[in-house]
């Protein structure tokens, strides 16, 4: 990754939708910079939007629906929900959100996924990782991770 994401790599992300992020783009909520007509943003444009309260609303609900979706819906083939949380070490947070962004744009079939930086009192941090889809890719993302 050139060190950018694209609004596909935040929707996916974040769990937010296209439009939600626009949304947040004119209200002032998510900064980026548009080159060549396309939305690009910095580890520090996303930090930003980690933090912004109602986004982590927004992103917790979505995750939250994830789970549910998965567990009220009709039984479907060969299909996995996964809650992972991940022990991050001190600066490795941007390392890890870039390799499961990677990894979940390299599949063939979508895979749901969110995902959440936490650090607690004692300052350790650690990752936790929502991903619904099929059993294969999933499985192969947690192994990459």
């Amino acid at each position: 990754m050139n060190g950018f994401y694209s609004m596909e790599d935040l929707a996916a992300f974040t769990g937010l939708t296209d439009r939600t992020l626009r949304n947040y783009l004119s209200e002032g909520r998510l900064s980026g910079s548009k080159e060549e007509g396309a939305w690009r943003f910095s580890p520090e444009d996303l930090n930003g939007l980690l933090q912004d309260p109602g986004a982590r609303r927004a992103m917790e609900a979505n995750r939250n629906g994830a789970v549910y979706d998965f567990l009220l819906g009709e039984p479907r083939e060969d299909r996995c929900c996964v809650v992972r949380d991940i022990p991050v070490p001190d600066g490795g947070e941007e390392e890890l959100r870039t390799r499961l962004v990677d990894r979940v744009n390299r599949e063939e079939e979508p895979v749901r996924f969110s995902y959440v930086f936490e650090v607690d009192r004692r300052g350790l941090g650690s990752a936790r990782v929502v991903l619904v889809g099929p059993t294969a890719a999933v499985l192969g993302i947690l192994q990459d991770t």
